[in-house]
């Protein structure tokens, strides 16, 4: 093992145990030295990622794919760095490589799947949320994700709800799955079903208006006062505020 090696394998060390910060640096040194070392150059690349700095992250990572091919985790960060730079044609070449089979580990798979949905490409994020389930049927998150994926691609709810349920089953406490299911019921115009999932959930744990609008007219429509008034209550104390974020609300 070269010196430059034993510098990579402690900066890599400190990047497993989140240590962004440490491992960019110690990378950094060692590439002042080693400036043709891949592994010193994608070490550096994926600090930088982590820490949030895309001009350094893209410089590294670009940097160690010209010397050698990149680990997966790398080519997902370089995918998704190009995503955000404009260059969706780069993301796009990078992803469809990883979706072939044997490209990506299986415990990359649900950044994998992420990513492709990030880029909008719904069928092929739930062709890998799929093969995930395979692979890992107890793995709850990839059952919700066939279900976002299905409703993004507007199937039908049925098909939905499936995996919906198959998600909430096994999870039974993830208040998201409650939710996504609820409304997805809902939809289908099942609002006694929608109205059954929720009941346990607080109201306090909804903070979505469109999702809280969804679930008061499921409540409506089952005549279940009950829910009624505690939806209307709680969207009475958030509705000046909106979604944190676009994936809040589950859309079917």
């Amino acid at each position: 093992m070269t010196a430059a090696d034993c510098i990579c394998r402690a900066a890599t060390e400190k990047l497993d145990d989140d240590d962004f910060a440490g491992a960019l640096a110690l990378a950094r040194a060692g590439l002042v030295k080693h400036e043709h070392h891949a592994g010193l150059h994608q070490v550096y690349g994926l600090a930088a990622y982590h820490l949030g700095d895309a001009r350094e992250a893209l410089g590294g990572l670009e940097g160690a794919s010209a010397l050698a091919p990149l680990a997966p985790v790398s080519q997902l960060a370089l995918a998704d760095l190009y995503m955000g730079a404009g260059k969706r044609k780069s993301a796009a070449a990078g992803l469809s490589f990883l979706t072939e089979p044997g490209r990506c580990p299986t415990a990359l798979l649900p950044d994998l799947a992420r990513l492709l949905g990030k880029f909008g490409a719904y069928r092929s994020a739930f062709k890998v949320c799929r093969r995930l389930v395979w692979v890992r049927s107890w793995y709850h998150p990839a059952h919700y994700g066939m279900a976002h994926y299905l409703a993004k691609l507007n199937a039908p709810p049925a098909r939905v709800i499936r995996h919906l349920r198959t998600a909430v089953a096994l999870a039974p406490g993830a208040v998201p799955y409650r939710l996504a299911l609820a409304g997805a019921l809902a939809t289908a115009r099942r609002p006694a079903e929608a109205c059954a999932v929720v009941r346990s959930v607080p109201a306090g744990a909804v903070s979505c208006p469109a999702c809280l609008k969804r679930l008061l007219s499921a409540a409506e429509a089952a005549n279940d006062g009950e829910l009624v008034q505690r939806f209307r209550d709680r969207l009475r104390d958030v509705v000046q505020h909106r979604c944190d974020a676009a994936d809040d609300c589950f859309d079917v």
